[in-house]
């Protein structure tokens, strides 16, 4: 299982939010943008999964959760059997060594391979992170000396593009960007590790100040929903943002020959 210690960082909480107010995807660009390392802690009942951020990039996630541990994930695939998935455990058991050497151990996996299962473990249980609507989340700033040798370097935009597209409720998503007639332009942010296709980048585009942002959401070739993730991802990304109304004056000429504004 992808865990740490539970000495990760210890000094108090520097943010703490509801999950329902603030989704995982705006908290993560507020940590992105002042580069403060830390962990972002989340909790949904019985659940507890953290997230652990180093210059504004992720380096790591884990889980309390047996079903997303690195066995039963390679388990749930097919890349081991049963008996080889309960031969493991018992040595890990026995032995006390990690899960993924044990596995090595028992040519079950080469060490290229368990690189790359720990890395798509960690990556799942971001992205399981962005189907949450509700749980409490907390940034606790440090970094923590005891997080498992197998790191990855992903990028807080890139992340956030991939974990919307995971996001249940498009509604609730598009109700956060505004009404069906706000307007959004682009602004003067670029992103160069933005990961993003072809169609994803044509909708980006396609942000200029006079669509609003039903036109936006139904534009073709990708369904409604998708592209409600989507602008919402570029909005918390800040490479959008709605067109603010402008104030007009209108003079009134009163009875007593002034004019009011």
């Amino acid at each position: 299982m992808a865990s740490a210690g539970e000495n990760s960082p210890s000094s108090a909480p520097l943010y703490q939010t509801d999950l329902a107010q603030t989704p995982l995807a705006e908290i993560l660009v507020t940590i992105h943008r002042y580069k403060v390392p830390g962990v972002v802690e989340c909790r949904h009942a019985e659940d507890v999964k953290r997230v652990y951020l180093d210059r504004g990039r992720i380096i790591f996630a884990s889980t309390n959760q047996i079903s997303e541990s690195l066995g039963d994930m390679l388990l749930g695939e097919g890349r081991i059997t049963r008996e080889q998935y309960d031969e493991s455990v018992r040595r890990v058991k026995a032995t006390g060594k990690r899960h993924g050497v044990t596995l090595v151990e028992m040519r079950l996996l080469k060490p290229d391979e368990l690189f790359a299962a720990v890395q798509h473990q960690i990556q799942e249980i971001i992205w399981s992170l962005f189907t949450w609507t509700s749980g409490s989340a907390t940034f606790t700033p440090g970094r923590d000396k005891n997080l498992e040798f197998v790191k990855i370097d992903m990028s807080v935009p890139d992340a956030i593009i991939h974990g919307v597209r995971r996001m249940p409720d498009a509604r609730a998503i598009t109700a956060r960007l505004g009404t069906k007639a706000t307007l959004f332009t682009r602004t003067d942010r670029t992103l160069e590790d933005l990961g993003v296709d072809e169609d994803e980048q044509r909708l980006l585009d396609a942000v200029d100040g006079r669509s609003a942002l039903y036109e936006l959401v139904q534009m073709p070739p990708l369904p409604a929903g998708e592209n409600a993730r989507l602008l919402y991802a570029f909005a918390a990304l800040q490479l959008i943002a709605p067109v603010e109304a402008k104030k007009v004056k209108i003079q009134v000429q009163t009875p007593g020959g002034k004019a009011a504004e």
